[in-house]
């Protein structure tokens, strides 16, 4: 079993004070016993959230916690992304998502990534897929495809898009039998935080989503306790009955 904290911190105030109520958040949940903790797309408004990248590194070693990023902007050498990183219990950089899809305002100020990344932690192959990257399909597939058993979905979802965003994550776990751990930004009144993972039910051999450890709209975290391998047999049924060689027509322009 993996202990996944859904980190929802207050992203009102100077980034001084977001960042402290991280930093407790994180250490309330690793006392709790999560190894590992997510965090929401565009939590902390930071132009360049490598700035403070050493503060989560060194979090995660005192904590002996994981801890993925969420999606914020940085700035790299070949420009601003939207971008992820993936922590180890030790402190180490294991590695980085970019956002793919980006979504409005982003493709003024960003590039668009290219690689779906797979990481290995505890055991576990986990891949980030940030936001918007959850509406398309095949986004989530080749995260799949490449072995991913665990999806972390950091989000910046507005209330009036909460029910539809439920729809997506929900649809996307269980067409492809994967757990998604979806984590919202909490910036009231518009965003209303309400992170949620899915899990699922098997009767007979039907497989049945559903929502477990839901936050609440306000500051705090959940604790979703996922057993990575439960759903290995039904996904690779889902992956064997594929037939790609028919599917040349989702690659036309």
């Amino acid at each position: 079993m993996l202990k996944v904290a859904l980190i929802q911190p207050n992203s009102k105030g100077t980034i001084e004070e977001i960042i402290e109520r991280a930093e407790r958040l994180i250490s309330q949940a690793a006392k709790m016993g999560a190894e590992l903790a997510c965090f929401p797309e565009h939590w902390i408004h930071a132009k360049d959230f490598n700035n403070h990248l050493p503060i989560f590194t060194k979090l995660a070693k005192k904590e002996n916690i994981a801890i993925a990023t969420g999606g914020n902007y940085v700035e790299d050498k070949e420009g601003r992304k939207v971008r992820s990183y993936f922590i180890n219990n030790e402190g180490e950089i294991i590695g980085k998502q970019d956002k793919i899809h980006l979504f409005r305002g982003e493709k003024e100020v960003a590039l668009p990534g290219n690689e779906f990344n797979v990481f290995n932690f505890n055991d576990t192959k986990i891949s980030i897929c940030i936001c918007y990257d959850l509406v398309y399909p095949e986004a989530v597939r080749i995260f799949v495809l490449k072995g991913a058993e665990i999806l972390l979905c950091p989000s910046r979802i507005k209330k009036i898009g909460y029910e539809p965003w439920k729809l997506y994550v929900l649809t996307r776990a269980l067409e492809n039998r994967i757990n998604i751990i979806a984590v919202n930004t909490l910036l009231l009144p518009e965003f209303e935080g309400k992170s949620f993972a899915v899990d699922f039910d098997i009767v007979d051999d039907v497989i049945i989503p559903k929502i477990i450890a839901s936050a609440e709209e306000k500051e705090g975290f959940t604790i979703a306790e996922i057993d990575p391998k439960k759903m290995e047999r039904f996904r690779k049924e889902r992956l064997n009955n594929r037939r790609p060689e028919v599917y040349v027509d989702i690659l036309k322009k």
